[in-house]
């Protein structure tokens, strides 16, 4: 059933001015006559169409008078000046109004009863929204073509009729408050936003979901005068078509000073009621997260303060934040301060420790070097004590030649070549004598002599020929490979340790009554080359051989026991090491083991 335009705006008009005398006449009635049946008041927010007035509230108001008889109900208009009144929102038990404005006035304290949804199998979260609309023949395709056109509209709170269309604005990253260059709002008067479009008084009009399907309806406007922009691809509640995101519609709130025996009633009776002639009907909904997000974006309402960019309103609006950050900034202060603390602390600790560090160095280096003096005075003091042993060798040499000379002189006798012998064999003893004394020298001051290739079988010899008479009395005999073999080192070192080994096999070989020779070779083992010296003096005890090598007391009448102890440190610094093992059924078997020497090690 449709009416005409004309009768709808004259029921506007009629049907409020007959509730109001309604309620006036009552009120005027005589005391003895008057109603006393509970009040219940209803106030209904005035930003609604007129369409609204006369299929839904009037309605709804005369079922609940039917429903709930034991109740006077009381209809109040709330201008819509007042709508962010909280005192006028609360001046009724409940009141009527759309869920854009249920939740812009938090303070108002209105609990949600029910809401109305405009089609009995849409979702009552999703009941309306809003629409562009231009006329046919304009070039505009898209909503970013509306940029900078001029608009109408019905109103500027109407939610359905410019708020949820200025989100949808505001969610393409336009200002809403600039995007037009002028907005006419009609306010449901003539002309109303299709006359403006179709009498080319504006570019482009915002309405509500199906109210250009009810003004194609009544004829207000033909089906083709008009086209969408930015059309959604699934239609509105009723088939009705859309350009927005769709939200929730009117909404019937409670006060808090409602009383709630009368407020379970009128759930109660609301829920129950059947569709209406359009299919309208009122459930509960808790779905209103989408209309908070649009206050937000649009920042009205609650969110209004989001307007205000003074450092006052900064500093209110992100207080939380503000407090947390100080908080924070206050923590890392103390915190750098402590760890400035701590490092201050740590590094006095740590100067003070480097501070010993630094003294405990000092002390060791002295200390070293005590150690060192003493070392070496030892060293020089072994040394000394097996070079002049050794020494006395090239010195008794030099005096028997020098001996011979002189008788020789003094019989007259001149015998040239025996003097030429003589004097080559004193001079070449005082150069050996002599190198031993350097060589002693050169320890003490810790200087190392330069190293020579050295042939093993001319270090043999050269051992051999200066051992001593009381060696050659013993009789050596020498063993050599074909092939020369060679090593690295000192020569004047490695003949020490060979002369020494020699004069101590000599020894042990005189307490002997019928001794073997003397012993002394050498042969190739692997990368090593082994010298040794054998003797067949007597067995020796565990006592004594477990001593071999290290400094002891000697066991020779002339001996002070360094011997062997110098001969170890000569063949480790040379890269060797000495071996000592007894002989069947007697004797002794000393080894000096060498690296050989070859173009792999040679440097």
């Amino acid at each position: 059933m449709t009416f005409p335009t004309w009768f709808r705006r004259l029921a506007v008009l009629i049907i409020p001015a007959l509730l109001s005398g309604i309620a006036s006449q009552a009120a005027a009635d005589p005391p003895e006559t008057a109603d006393l049946r509970p009040a219940v008041s209803v106030g209904l927010v005035d930003t609604f169409t007129p369409q609204f007035y006369i299929y839904t509230y009037t309605p709804l108001i005369e079922t609940l008078k039917a429903r709930l008889p034991q109740y006077r109900f009381i209809t109040n208009e709330i201008p819509r000046s007042e709508v962010l009144n909280p005192d006028a929102l609360r001046a009724n038990d409940f009141v009527i109004l759309s869920s854009g404005n249920a939740l812009m006035t938090p303070e108002a304290g209105l609990e949600q009863v029910a809401t109305l949804r405009r089609s009995r199998e849409g979702d009552v979260s999703r009941s309306v929204g809003s629409v562009f609309v231009v006329p046919a023949a304009a070039p505009l395709k898209t909503l970013d073509d509306l940029k900078g056109r001029r608009a109408a509209a019905t109103a500027p709170w109407s939610f359905e009729g410019w708020q949820i269309a200025m989100g949808e604005i505001a969610s393409k990253g336009y200002d809403p408050d600039a995007f037009f260059s002028e907005v006419t709002f009609t306010e449901w008067n003539y002309p109303d936003v299709p006359a403006l479009l179709t009498a080319g008084l504006a570019d482009v009009g915002v309405m509500g979901t199906c109210e250009l399907e009810a003004a194609v309806e009544t004829g207000a406007v033909e089906p083709d005068d008009l086209r969408v922009i930015g059309l959604r691809g699934q239609d509105g509640p009723g088939g009705c078509r859309r350009s927005t995101e769709l939200y929730p519609d009117v909404i019937f709130a409670s006060a808090p000073q409602a009383n709630p025996n009368v407020v379970k009633d009128v759930t109660v009776a609301l829920l129950t009621m059947p569709p209406n002639e359009l299919g309208f009907d009122w459930l509960s909904n808790n779905k209103l997260q989408n209309v908070q997000s649009l206050l937000r974006l649009l920042r009205i309402g609650p969110y209004a303060y989001l307007r205000d960019g003074s450092l006052r309103a900064l500093a209110e609006r992100y207080r939380t934040e503000l407090i947390l950050g100080l908080g924070l900034l206050a923590a890392l202060l103390i915190h750098v301060a402590r760890v400035n603390r701590l490092l201050r602390r740590r590094t006095a600790e740590l100067r003070r420790e480097e501070e010993a560090r630094t003294q405990a160095a000092e002390a060791l280096r002295k200390s070293r070097e005590q150690l060192d003096l003493v070392e070496r005075a030892g060293m020089v003091a072994q040394l000394s004590s097996m070079f002049a042993h050794e020494i006395k060798q090239p010195i008794t040499t030099i005096a028997n030649f020098l001996s011979g000379l002189r008788m020789m002189t003094a019989s007259g006798r001149q015998d040239p070549k025996k003097l030429e012998y003589a004097l080559a064999r004193a001079e070449q003893e005082a150069h050996r004598a002599a190198d031993i004394i350097e060589h002693v020298r050169a320890v003490g001051r810790r200087e190392r002599p330069v190293w020579e290739i050295i042939s093993v079988s001319e270090l043999i010899a050269r051992a051999v020929r200066h051992a001593g008479s009381e060696a050659a009395a013993a009789g050596i005999r020498i063993f050599t490979p074909a092939s020369d073999i060679w090593v690295r080192g000192y020569p004047l070192e490695l003949e020490l340790v060979l002369v020494n080994f020699l004069k101590n096999a000599a020894r042990a070989s005189s307490r002997r009554t019928a001794p073997e020779p003397i012993g002394i070779g050498c042969r190739s083992e692997g990368e090593t080359v082994r010298i040794s010296v054998t003797d067949s003096g007597p067995a020796v005890s565990d006592a004594v051989f477990e001593s071999l090598g290290r400094v002891t007391r000697s066991t020779s009448e002339d001996g002070m026991g360094f011997g062997l102890s110098i001969a170890s440190s000569i063949a480790e610094s040379h890269g060797g090491h000495l071996v000592f093992s007894r002989r069947t059924p007697s004797g002794l078997c000393a080894e000096l083991v060498l690296p050989v020497f070859s173009a792999r090690n040679a440097s």
